[in-house]
């Protein structure tokens, strides 16, 4: 209603939308907003309104305009994060805000000056196998920007800090600091690690900003899954019949159709960001599974953009092994290295000696979901005569019924279905980096254990079942030098300095 005369006069208002729903799924229920807008003889509007919606949504608009749009409004009240779904998928936020903000000025973007704060909030990515919770974050608004101070905890451990600040008006440019807190990224059947560092987001965010920075990992453990594939072969494609809309949305959420296949996760336009992070790891970066046991150490860059991510360097093998069948070889060369997957591509290679005298050399090479085991040898021979010569000794003409049955094993082993050994899973509930059972120089059984005591110095013990034990430790004094030393209870110690450098 309106009453008054001579340019003088009240507005009343009052709006009532059925069912917040049909624009934010997760919160069905009305909405509604009353207020007053009294209007003076010098053209000035007093502006009284509140707003009510569903899960404990509430604002209150106080303050003045004039007929020039310039203001001088209040804006208070708290919202569910939640409202933002729909517009974030497949990402997902939940938890509540609370905003106390300013327009005094122009009508504008540089009228606009307050806070919005949260606490306890969380967040989920789907796609990325990520999640935060506790995230208590405040936005502060003035001068056409927005300055961001947000921390969370990590679901799978460690937390995330976020800094800086970011423009209001094209192209947006921003000035972001991540760092990343012993945060745990984990795959159950692939990899475990620890990432600490800072990643720096500075430039136009719609016009080509970069990503730079140097992230750290922890302990890092790779894993070589078994296959699944049982007597009757792989399972067929699953699909989902008739799912309903609940459902639908879930698979979406993880970047999969109904029938179990990755779907393209809808990116925005806009030319890609330039990237220049380096990712260190010196050691501790243990490859495990089918027979391998390995720990590799190195460095690399991901550099060109984000629409093609150029990734230089690789992590070389530091020591390890591999056992197939109650043969052991140790390996002498290796690296695990990033491909355009991102998954990671790996090659080991153990050369050894068969007692035939050939000298065969054994590398397990690809993707490490599916990495391939492949036998050569000098003189040149094919590969199931390798294995004959490598496991009994003898050509595979000489062979026994029964060991014939035991290469049918190995190759099993090989194809990936002989699992995590006890003396792996005996090493992981010990807590140590590395556990070996194996022999010495006089055929005696050993056990040898080896742990970091920090992160330039690896001490192993070994006990022989002789009545003897030796303990060494390495000490990594730069990235070229190592000092070794050896003490064992028989009196025979060494000691020596070593330099190393790869090309």
């Amino acid at each position: 209603s309106l009453e008054g005369v001579n340019n003088m006069g009240t507005a009343r208002f009052d709006a009532r939308l059925s069912d917040v729903a049909l624009y934010a799924p997760d919160f069905p229920g009305p909405a509604t907003i009353t207020g007053t807008a009294e209007l003076d003889g010098a053209g000035l509007w007093t502006i009284d309104t509140s707003a009510i919606g569903p899960g404990g949504a509430t604002a209150q608009m106080a303050g003045t305009a004039r007929q020039d749009l310039s203001v001088d409004l209040s804006i208070t009240g708290r919202a569910p994060l939640g409202l933002l779904n729909a517009a974030l998928e497949p990402r997902r936020i939940g938890g509540m805000s609370d905003f106390d903000l300013t327009l005094r000025g122009p009508l504008s973007v540089d009228a606009l000056s307050g806070t919005i704060r949260t606490t306890g909030a969380e967040l989920s990515a789907p796609t990325l196998s990520l999640s935060a919770s506790g995230v208590d974050a405040a936005l502060t608004f003035g001068g056409g920007s927005v300055t961001v101070d947000l921390s969370g905890d990590m679901n799978n451990g460690g937390s995330l800090d976020l800094d800086g600040s970011v423009g209001l008006t094209a192209p947006f440019r921003a000035d972001l600091i991540a760092t990343a807190n012993a945060i745990v990224l984990r795959d159950p059947e692939l990899y475990d690690t620890t990432i600490n560092g800072q990643i720096r987001i500075a430039g136009p965010l719609t016009a080509g900003a970069s990503i730079a920075g140097t992230v750290d990992l922890g302990d890092t453990e790779l894993r070589v899954p078994s296959s699944d594939i049982g007597a009757l072969g792989d399972l067929p494609p699953i699909a989902h019949v008739g799912a309903p809309d609940t459902v639908r949305r879930s698979l979406a959420r993880a970047g999969l159709d109904t029938s179990g296949a990755e779907t393209e996760v809808a990116t925005s336009a806009g030319p890609g960001y330039a990237l220049d992070i380096t990712v260190n790891a010196p050691s501790r970066i243990f490859v495990r599974g089918r027979g391998l046991d390995a720990e590799l150490g190195g460095a690399l860059r991901l550099g060109g953009s984000t629409n093609a991510v150029i990734p230089t360097g690789q992590f070389n093998l530091i020591r390890g092994r591999l056992d197939i069948l109650q043969q052991r070889f140790d390996l002498t060369e290796g690296f695990a290295a990033i491909q355009g997957s991102f998954r990671p591509f790996i090659r080991l290679v153990a050369t050894t000696t068969a007692r035939t005298g050939t000298r065969v050399d054994v590398a397990v090479e690809g993707e490490i979901t599916e990495p391939s085991v492949t036998f050569s040898s000098q003189p040149d021979l094919p590969q199931d005569e390798i294995l004959a010569q490598l496991i009994f000794g003898r050509d595979l003409s000489q062979i026994t019924p029964f060991q014939a049955i035991q290469l049918a094993s190995a190759a099993a082993t090989l194809a990936g279905r002989g699992g995590t050994g006890l003396v792996d899973r005996l090493r992981g509930g010990i807590g140590l980096d590395d556990l070996d059972i194996t022999t010495d120089s006089d055929g005696n059984a050993a056990v040898r254990a080896g742990k970091y005591l920090s992160d330039n110095i690896y001490t192993d013990l070994t006990v022989s079942s002789g009545g003897t034990s030796e303990i060494s430790l390495n000490l990594d004094i730069s990235d070229e030098i190592t000092a070794k030393g050896a003490f064992a209870t028989d009196g025979e110690t060494s000691l020596g300095i070593f330099f190393e450098r790869d090309y």
